[in-house]
């Protein structure tokens, strides 16, 4: 498997989960850029998924037929997955349950992951037991570009359960609906959507519908109504950084080796002074992302063409639900940040990872770092809910072109260093 991760092939093994054995089980590597990232570095630390009745029919860990390894890259903390869905569930969205495992690798200690739920049928058997489901991986923003079927591929082809013609038709009407505002609450499920919202905001992950990104979510139809489920959030709070497209002049690389090996020729031909100034210039647009996410504008909660975030904003514009998203808001800021969940939760996985993560061979950040990046995640995280209050109260411009305009309103950001906490890439 490790001499051909990217071909993403099942190989067979046997797996022991808590003093549980079972033989003849599926494993493979997972991810895209990630694995691809991986893949440069020469690592073997890979996120996996296990699959225990790949060979065997039935087979199943409490319920449980796949699981998925996931290895944190990027995330210094090892704990924003952790964080978004805990808050996700706090809020009563649909949420992958997770907790995190020491894996061994034939005797010998492999790693700190974290183990989550696959958004599949035994996913939805738990969450909808009564109810049928179509589910869909889309690669779309969800804007409603007219009812030609064959417009909506990265909806109709990326079913995972079901799908098919009619189930489609069924999301296009949804989509339909909040574009005319006809009919909106018989095709959405205008509350699951206003609270995935409000968490996409809170976490300011660019890697998804927050920025220029049309994935890293799940679509559920079910008789005519649709709703959101969160999925991915290991690059949250600054992780991926995202201007919302390419500019012109960008300079594009096959993979990742090939980046990190025409940096690093780039860095070798400056002198000191010229290496220097880079430097200092990668520290100002550290601190401006910083800026950018602890501030985060509720009002137009996306860094990406605003025209492509059509199906949110439309939602926006109806004042009984912003009302609702703000009132969300509120309970991640203050019921959930500032009353102490946040810090709870947080000092759980410290407790129960603190001592060992980052001590493995293959580690991308190291114990020291992890502790460093956990410190910095709480310092965002309650400085974020004090801007997204201030955005409410109408004390924070809460849109990009008044947060430009009046800037001297933001939360303070000169003790924020988003690089702590890993980025996506940082790896060399």
């Amino acid at each position: 498997m490790l001499q051909n991760p990217e071909k993403k092939e099942y190989c067979r093994c046997s797996v022991t989960i808590n003093a549980e054995r079972f033989d003849n089980v599926g494993i493979r590597a997972k991810g895209a850029s990630s694995l691809e990232d991986v893949f440069a570095m020469k690592s073997d630390r890979y996120s996996f998924v296990v699959k225990l009745n790949k060979y065997v029919k039935g087979q199943k860990y409490h319920g449980l037929s796949k699981l998925m390894l996931n290895n944190n890259i990027g995330d210094a903390t090892q704990m924003k997955d952790v964080i978004a869905y805990d808050m996700s569930r706090y809020l009563g969205l649909p949420t992958p349950l997770c907790n995190y495992a020491s894996i061994t690798l034939n005797g010998k200690y492999f790693g700190c992951y974290l183990v989550v739920e696959p958004v599949d049928k035994n996913f939805c058997k738990r969450n909808y037991p009564f109810a049928p489901t179509n589910l869909y991986k889309p690669y779309h923003n969800l804007t409603y570009t007219g009812d030609n079927i064959a417009d909506y591929a990265g909806i109709g082809d990326e079913a995972k359960i079901n799908g098919g013609e009619e189930s489609l038709r069924n999301v296009i009407k949804a989509l339909k609906s909040v574009a005319t505002g006809i009919d909106i609450e018989k095709y959405i499920d205008v509350d699951n959507v206003l609270k995935y919202m409000a968490l996409q905001t809170m976490v300011v992950n660019f890697d998804g519908l927050t920025g220029g990104n049309e994935h890293n979510y799940f679509l559920r139809e079910s008789d005519g109504r649709i709703n959101l489920i969160p999925w991915d959030y290991n690059l949250a709070w600054g992780g991926y950084q995202d201007d919302g497209g390419e500019e012109e002049g960008d300079e594009e690389f096959e993979d990742f080796a090939t980046y990190i090996a025409e940096r690093e020729r780039y860095l070798a031909s400056l002198s000191a002074e010229q290496l220097d100034s880079v430097r200092n210039a990668e520290r100002e647009l550290n601190f401006q992302e910083g800026v950018k996410v602890v501030n985060f504008p509720i009002d137009i909660p996306f860094s990406c063409n605003i025209e492509k975030c059509s199906f949110f904003m439309n939602l926006l514009n109806n004042k009984d639900y912003k009302a609702a998203y703000y009132k969300y808001l509120k309970m991640l800021c203050v019921d959930y940040v500032q009353n102490g969940v946040f810090e709870r939760t947080a000092s759980t996985v410290k407790q129960e990872i603190g001592d060992f993560a980052g001590k493995e061979a293959n580690a991308f950040y190291n114990n020291g770092q992890f502790h460093e990046a956990v410190q910095m995640l709480e310092k965002v995280l309650n400085k974020r809910a004090l801007s997204v209050l201030g955005q409410i109260d109408g004390t924070i411009p809460s849109t990009w072109e008044a947060q430009e305009l009046e800037n001297q309103k933001l939360i303070d950001c000169t003790d924020i260093d988003l690089s702590k906490m890993g980025n996506c890439g940082d790896f060399e």
